[in-house]
């Protein structure tokens, strides 16, 4: 297998997936940055930016540290920004750009730095001031988002559908695969409709550690109030395909990326959708630059895609092997 993916890599047959929140780790770039000062030097430009000590937080950050949007977000993009920047230093002159760029969620933050459409120090800008209207929302008005798996998005959208409505908002926020779903909204109806989840039998339920309602019409007055900020943020065209969020498709329209900007807080995310466009693409190899593995997880749903998490249990140069 290791062949192929250096092969996929030299040539730029491959997608690199940047992870959303969530997907954050204790220590999550410490192998990262003990193998490549690059990283060190992207967490330090982060850190610069958002006023955040990134660079301890994702070398060394506890749970507890890392528990918050306001923390764990701008962690978790600069921790995929870096591993990018790893990836493309042990290459060296093997590396080739993708054949598509694509962030999850938050991660389309960091997946726009890597497309060249949005400048480093913006992103992490946007993203640290997103998370903080985010958490005050949240603060405002209680809100969870729970996985279910082993359920077509279909059911999942009727049990929201039919959720009393004395416990609030819930809607699918994330269609991450064929049977997994991501449910978000008020905390009183998402627990009910994880509930009725448990009831039907056969449904993985995991609650996620977003600590947000992503994705869902809570985060219409964070919305609003981004929508100057990302009005006004330059935006270039993507340098290679990026794959958009509330769409499932890839773009090198910048107009179709500031749209999908203004669009994402309160929209679902179509990842599976774009899973499969990457498979219909012939792309196969999918690099997840972590932290993590879950968008690895995703891709393995789909047979004609080959996973490799760059920044989990292993070190970069085993997970991408050199010739």
């Amino acid at each position: 297998m290791t062949a192929p993916v250096h092969d996929a890599v030299a040539r730029g047959r491959y997608a690199l997936l940047l992870p959303g929140a969530g997907s954050q780790l204790p220590r999550m770039a410490e192998r990262l940055c003990a193998a490549f000062p690059c990283a060190v030097d992207v967490l330090e430009r982060a850190a610069r930016a958002t006023g955040l000590d990134l660079v301890q937080l994702c070398r060394a950050g506890t749970p507890a540290e890392l528990g918050t949007a306001e923390v764990s977000h701008p962690a978790i993009v600069a921790t995929g920004l870096a591993a990018a920047t790893a990836l493309r230093r042990h290459l060296g002159g093997r590396w080739a750009p993708p054949a598509v760029v694509a962030g999850h969620s938050l991660g389309h933050f960091a997946a726009l730095v890597e497309a060249g459409c949005l400048d480093f120090d913006d992103a992490l800008r946007l993203v640290a001031r997103r998370a903080r209207l985010m958490s005050a929302r949240t603060r405002q008005r209680p809100a969870l988002m729970v996985a279910l798996g082993g359920i077509p998005p279909g059911r999942v959208a009727e049990w929201c559908a039919d959720c009393p409505a004395e416990h609030g908002t819930v809607v699918p926020a994330c269609f991450n695969g064929p049977l997994q779903t991501v449910i978000s909204g008020d905390a009183a109806a998402v627990r009910a409709v994880a509930r009725r989840a448990l009831a039907a039998g056969d449904v993985r339920v995991r609650e996620l550690p977003a600590g947000v309602a992503s994705h869902s019409p809570l985060m219409e007055p964070v919305r609003q109030a981004l929508r100057p900020a990302l009005t006004a943020v330059r935006l270039s065209p993507p340098a290679v395909p990026l794959l958009l969020n509330t769409t499932g498709r890839t773009t090198l329209d910048a107009g179709e990326v500031r749209a999908d900007l203004l669009g994402q807080l309160c929209a679902p995310v179509r990842w599976n959708d774009g899973m499969r466009v990457l498979a219909a693409a012939g792309v196969g190899t999918v690099l997840d630059a972590g932290p993590g593995q879950v968008l690895a997880r995703y891709a393995a749903l789909h047979a004609e895609l080959r996973p490799v998490a760059l920044n989990f249990m292993e070190p970069l140069h085993r997970a991408v092997p050199l010739p």
